[in-house]
């Protein structure tokens, strides 16, 4: 694979180059001798390594491992022909000599550079070769510089076949047509210099014409100045990705749609149970009979909270976490629920966080706990701190707080009190790895830590 001539030399193939050597040599050297002759002492110019170190340059860039061999040669011609052409002289054999060793040098220097040019082009393109994803660059001009062996597998089209060629060639092995792909838009500055594109579309024409879902991202190529060279596009196969994710939906959907006929039933059947119920306690006055409906309808109570708290999960987990907005999620919380008096302050502005998309569910209830008319809080903070485990985002009020006899059953299932609302919270973090838990002191105010891992945070 070829990623196109780090210099800009506009000779092509290795007759040219040659021919170039070979021209120039002659010319130099030629001109070098016919100076001589006429009677210049030093040859066609004060300092004739100038002009004669032109050919070396080339050769030494264009095959360096012969580089200093060639300097050598074309240097020792140099010292020759000057040495014999010119009056005897020890200071002009001198500076001679000297001129003939900085060719040399200039060949030497010169063929290092361009091995180690060469080694580093190598190492890029053996990198972008072996890619497992299908990759192609292109340069400033649309011209593609680059073709991987898996976009080759991909479209079964040969790197032979678009490399230096522009106009969009390189879609049409993947669109069929000739139009702009996310490369293209990275060269036109769309998302800045050292952003990363990312699309997705189906392609119908790969896959023997069965189609297939594609990710594409794209990102520029900056020079040490930092101007944009070229972009590179990589493209992957997520079909069996969107597959699984399609099924896992449905599979979603029609589990919600069973259990959501279950819950009518069971609704419905409550329902006529809470009615016999009724009618036992006016028609029976015997205390063991009433005592027997009593325990029936704490029963049927207690399956009534079971259907709330199904009906309060069936969404959970549906949609795939995502980066998470903490300022906006805490305000749209708040939004749904009556302050009256007590205040609410949110410190947590460009704070953002990989969560279920829920989260804001899990405010909502330590909102609700705070609120609560026997808390007697007037004043809810929400803050963050960034430790060295993670990133704490602590939920506060000034109410009385939590008995701490109470604070271990906090996050467990039960009827009563702080759990419901607080296990579903604890559910909702636990999907991303984050862990929470009360730290307040009894009598000065609810204190909840949500922890959040540390890769699971971010301040934009």
């Amino acid at each position: 694979m070829n990623i196109g001539n780090p210099l800009g030399i506009s000779f092509a193939g290795t007759r040219n180059h040659i021919a170039a050597i070979a021209g120039l040599t002659l010319l130099t050297l030629g001109g070098n001798l016919l100076a001589l002759l006429l009677g210049a002492p030093e040859g066609i110019l004060p300092l004739p390594a100038l002009p004669l170190s032109i050919p070396i340059i080339l050769a030494s860039y264009w095959y360096p491992r012969h580089g200093l061999l060639f300097s050598a040669c074309l240097a020792a011609v140099y010292a020759v022909t000057t040495s014999l052409l010119s009056p005897p002289d020890s200071l002009l054999l001198l500076s001679t000599l000297l001129r003939a060793a900085f060719l040399v040098l200039v060949g030497g220097v010169v063929a290092l550079l361009s091995l180690r040019l060469r080694e580093s082009v190598q190492q890029m393109n053996q990198i972008i070769e072996f890619l497992p994803d299908a990759t192609f660059a292109i340069d400033r001009e649309g011209k593609v510089i680059a073709w991987n062996r898996a976009i080759e597998e991909m479209t079964g089209v040969k790197k032979e076949a678009t490399l230096y060629r522009g106009d969009h060639e390189y879609a049409i092995p993947l669109c069929g047509e000739r139009r702009p792909l996310l490369a293209d838009r990275v060269l036109q500055g769309e998302g800045g210099r050292r952003q990363v594109l990312v699309s997705e579309n189906t392609v119908s024409r790969l896959r023997d014409g069965k189609g297939t879902h594609l990710r594409s991202t794209a990102t520029a190529l900056i020079d040490a100045k930092g101007n944009v060279t070229g972009a590179i596009e990589s493209i992957r196969d997520v079909s069996g990705e969107e597959m699984t994710k399609t099924a896992l939906q449905n599979a979603s959907r029609q589990l919600n749609t069973l259990s959501g006929i279950l819950r009518t039933d069971l609704s419905n059947r409550l329902a006529v149970l809470y009615g016999h119920l009724s009618l036992g306690v006016m028609k029976f006055d015997d205390p063991a009979v009433l005592s027997f409906i009593d325990d029936l309808n704490d029963a049927a109570n207690g399956i009534r909270r079971q259907i709330e708290i199904s009906r309060e999960f069936r969404d959970i987990g549906t949609s795939p976490p995502a980066w998470v907005p903490v300022q906006e999620t805490v305000r749209g919380a708040a939004a749904g629920l009556a302050f009256g008096a007590v205040s609410l302050e949110a410190w947590t502005e460009r704070l953002e966080v990989f969560a279920d998309p829920h989260l804001g569910t899990v405010f909502t209830h330590l909102f609700e706990n705070s609120l609560a008319p026997e808390t007697g809080a007037t004043r809810i903070v929400v803050t963050y701190h960034l430790r060295p485990e993670g990133c704490a985002i602590i939920v506060e009020d000034d109410g009385t707080g939590i008995p701490d006899v109470e604070k271990e059953g906090l996050f467990v299932q039960k009827a009563e009190g702080y759990g419901r609302g607080l296990f579903l919270a604890h559910e909702i973090l636990a999907i991303t790895g984050i862990t929470i838990r009360e730290t307040g002191r009894f009598g000065t105010g609810a204190r909840f830590e949500l922890l959040v891992p540390p890769k699971g945070h971010r301040v934009i």
